[in-house]
């Protein structure tokens, strides 16, 4: 189970290999719901940003964790930019990162 820690709440992604591309084409794929409160933010993003040859992804995980909990309250585009910009070394895979931040109230 991976676990993640932001803004003093946890979320964890469901247990059993759920990659997309594991090659595990038989294990029957479920439907997960985690509603959001206001002002969270969900960040999906690729491997690329986490791992590297020199650095495992559960570490990698772990760094981004931290990094977007001290960032929890800035602007979309600048938790992106700093999110990429801060990382420490140069990436060995691609990258990519999306941010969506739930509205502090759903207006009708």
């Amino acid at each position: 189970m991976r676990t993640g820690r932001c803004a003093g709440r946890t979320a964890t992604a469901p247990e059993g290999d759920w990659r997309p591309g594991s090659g595990a084409r038989t294990i029957p794929r479920f439907t997960h719901e985690y509603p959001l409160p206001p002002s969270s933010t969900l960040l999906l993003f690729t491997d690329g940003l986490v791992e590297s040859r020199n650095r495992d992804i559960d570490t990698g995980l772990t760094a981004l964790a931290g990094h977007a909990a001290r960032l929890a309250t800035a602007p979309l585009p600048q938790l992106c930019a700093d999110l990429v910009a801060g990382h420490d070394q140069a990436f060995d895979d691609d990258v990519a990162l999306l941010a969506l931040r739930i509205p502090d109230s759903l207006r009708s």
